[in-house]
């Protein structure tokens, strides 16, 4: 959602905007932390995986000047208990117009009640991009019938600032067809003067054996100070679910994530 640096004509009216590159041997100590409380549970039979997805996803800007970013990335849920569960999800980012790459890595704590629902909260950190953070909030889901329900609150800093991010998303299926379609909604605001909206539609169509291609085109907006800019995006992707149930509980958090390119 950070889509463009402001001019300096725009940057003139306030403090410059700048979003802090760090590397510290702590972020790596968090960020294997992370990784090593959310993979113990490996270890278990293979009936404690509850669901897994890896997918390879490519976004990029209608505008070619805008960059572009690839991503890999994993999620994975293991059950704890009979309505408790945890997800980790990591992901890598290459982004072209800057030239460099992301890492992220979350970890959810899920409780799952009937009629299909789950709330959960999580914890989560990623660097690259321009963006070095820690973050954390809470999530719910509801899946009815035909339709499933998903949002999420989270806070970190971001442009050395704290930061609110929050969203929501809507999926259907078509019939009972391998054809599913959603909305996204995402919205960050920065308590230095800075918010970003990114809204976006979508198609996921199953393959057969766990196998999904998707697509999402969409459009973000930035503002900072009285400067703003829209830029419009398109995105593919190759999905491949594993586990009990295909899937996990909730989407990813990161907010590197939200970015289709740098």
């Amino acid at each position: 959602m950070m889509y463009m640096i402001p001019p300096e004509s725009a940057q003139s009216a306030r403090a410059p905007l700048r979003i802090r590159h760090r590397s510290s041997s702590m972020k790596l100590r968090v960020a294997a932390a992370v990784l090593a409380v959310g993979l113990a549970p490996a270890n278990l039979s293979a009936q404690s995986l509850v669901g897994a997805n890896v997918d390879i996803n490519h976004y990029q800007f209608t505008s070619k000047s805008k960059g572009a970013r690839q991503a890999l990335q994993g999620s994975f849920e293991l059950g704890l208990g009979s309505s408790v569960s945890t997800q980790l999800d990591v992901g890598y980012y290459k982004f072209d117009q800057i030239g460099g790459s992301g890492r992220s890595a979350t970890l959810h704590g899920i409780y799952q009640f009937g009629y299909g629902g789950a709330v959960g909260g999580f914890w989560g950190t990623e660097d690259g991009g321009g963006i070095d953070r820690n973050f954390y909030g809470l999530e719910a889901v509801y899946d009815f019938s035909a339709i499933r329900l998903e949002g999420y609150f989270s806070r970190g800093r971001v442009q050395g600032a704290n930061a609110t991010l929050l969203g929501g998303k809507i999926s259907s299926d078509v019939g009972s067809g391998p054809l599913s379609l959603n909305a996204s909604v995402d919205f960050m605001d920065n308590k230095s003067g800075a918010n970003m909206t990114r809204m976006a539609i979508g198609a996921d169509y199953g393959l057969g054996s766990g196998v999904n291609l998707y697509g999402e085109i969409g459009t973000g907006n930035a503002r900072v100070a009285n400067f703003s800019n829209n830029d419009a995006f398109v995105g593919v992707g190759l999905r491949f679910d594993l586990g009990e149930r295909p899937g996990t509980t909730f989407g990813r958090r990161a907010l590197l994530d939200r970015l289709p390119g740098l």
